[in-house]
């Protein structure tokens, strides 16, 4: 570092700051279509509670473990702390343009060995953050502190996503063990009577065969739908960052179901909740004060120093007399030549900068495409449930119809369990679509930016 006590220099110096200043920050062009073309041509339904949507699913139970996963969820905290840390350097952009004082001691000898001094020191440097240097500091703090608040928000999105998603899988798993119990004591009894049919050659061997094989199919599909209760349990033990003993669930009476009519949100509100799009805003801010800083490297760094040096000899002559020698200046550090170096940064930020605006065009264009697909299958969805529950109706008045002939002896038994199964199979048909229509309901809130804690992304300064 360089020390010029001449004060023309520095004034000079001064002058040249109002020459650069920090990049202005850009502000991408984003056109948005006023209604998404996959929502439903009739009218939506009420402006979504973005913050506490899963409660349209009017499940005290769903409630809880949402409320627990964000009270306990490890990955969440851990983002949360993150956070932390990242606002707790907001003000240091600032304080490092401020003066810095330091205290310092040394004891040394001589070149020729003949004395030994102690020291004691005192230095001050005001180092000034011209040529849009503060500014451009600010602005990484400032969005380094956006990102972390997007990955939270970001987190906590997915995390009450998947706690609704793994709840509505052991809701429609559990509904489909009971299902599945009672088809496998179903086939089982049909099987036993087709043995008995056959031991009274009222039926060929096959038949028997056949009846074993749809008891096999029947124990099958119970040990895969337990499987896959057991499967959305861990999953959710582990959302809710708890063993899974600890996780205590009820079956509720019916499986949970979403509004019959989906949430109305414009596409323009996506740029204030989902996090991926305010992400994508921070890192624009990033890139424009990482091309200020690199900027303001093309320039003199400029500062005020001051010193006080109080040394006093400990060995040789004239020992215990203290000297002490003050210093003020101007601290100027100027590039001279580089090679290119410093240029070739500024060029290359300046295409990172670039490719930050062109990043967050691409997010916000594959926000919407997300929300329209999501809205395209939640509609298929509800078809698909709907059909499955007039498929389960007609099925139920089958089976009563074919118990009432079997009580009044026109039935072998065989048609009357045979239509008992086809309510069963058609019971579990209905709950995978009425469990996939919820996941749908669940997948359009995550795409909506849905539980996010976020509304804006901090203004750049």
């Amino acid at each position: 570092m360089r020390r010029v006590a001449r004060p023309a220099l520095l004034a000079l110096a001064v002058l040249m700051a109002g020459c650069s200043i920090a990049p202005r920050v850009p502000q991408p062009p984003v056109t948005l279509p006023q209604r998404y073309a996959q929502a439903p041509a009739h009218a939506l339904g009420p402006a979504p509670d973005l913050a506490h949507w899963w409660r349209s699913f009017h499940d005290p139970q769903l409630d809880a473990l949402v409320q627990r996963a964000l009270a306990q969820n490890l990955g969440l905290r851990a983002a949360g702390e993150r956070l932390a840390a990242a606002r707790a350097l907001l003000d240091t952009p600032q304080a490092r343009h401020l003066p810095q004082e330091s205290v310092y001691t040394n004891e040394e000898p001589t070149p020729g060995s003949t004395a030994s001094y102690f020291q004691l020191g005192f230095d001050a440097v005001w180092q000034f953050g011209l040529f849009g240097r503060g500014k451009s500091e600010q602005r990484i703090v400032d969005s380094n502190a956006a990102l972390a608040a997007g990955d939270r928000a970001a987190a906590q999105v997915a995390l009450v996503a998947e706690v609704a998603r793994a709840y509505l899988d052991w809701c429609a798993a559990s509904q489909r063990v009971i299902d599945a119990r009672a088809l496998l004591r179903q086939a089982g009894q049909r099987l036993h009577l087709q043995q008995v049919r056959v031991e009274q050659h009222l039926d060929a061997p096959v038949t028997a065969a056949s009846a074993r094989a749809a008891w096999e199919s029947a124990r099958a599909a119970r040990v895969t739908a337990e499987s896959d209760a057991v499967i959305a349990r861990q999953q959710l033990a582990v959302l809710l960052s708890t063993p899974a003993a600890q996780l205590h669930l009820q079956l509720p009476g019916s499986m949970p179901r979403p509004p019959a009519v989906p949430p109305a949100l414009p596409p323009a509100d996506l740029l204030r909740t989902r996090p991926d799009i305010q992400g994508a805003e921070a890192m624009i801010l990033h890139a424009a004060g990482q091309l200020g800083i690199a900027r303001a490297e093309l320039y003199p760094r400029l500062g005020l120093g001051w010193t006080a040096t109080a040394s006093a000899r400990t060995a040789g002559g004239e020992i215990g007399r203290l000297r002490t020698i003050p210093s003020l200046g101007p601290v100027i550090n100027m590039p001279i030549f580089d090679w290119g170096l410093r240029k070739a940064q500024v060029r290359a930020d300046g295409h990172r900068l670039k490719a930050a605006v062109l990043d967050y065009r691409q997010t916000v264009l594959t926000a919407v495409s997300e929300v329209e697909q999501a809205y395209a299958t939640l509609r298929a969805a509800h078809a698909s449930a709907q059909a499955a529950q007039a498929g389960l109706v007609a099925a139920r008045q089958s089976a009563r119809a074919s118990a009432a002939r079997n009580r009044l002896g026109l039935g072998d038994g065989l048609a009357a369990g045979a239509a008992k199964d086809a309510a069963l199979r058609a019971a579990i048909d209905a709950a995978r679509a009425r469990a996939a229509e919820g996941i749908a309901y669940v997948a359009l809130y995550k795409a909506l930016g849905g539980a996010s804690p976020l509304t804006t992304v901090g203004a750049a300064r």
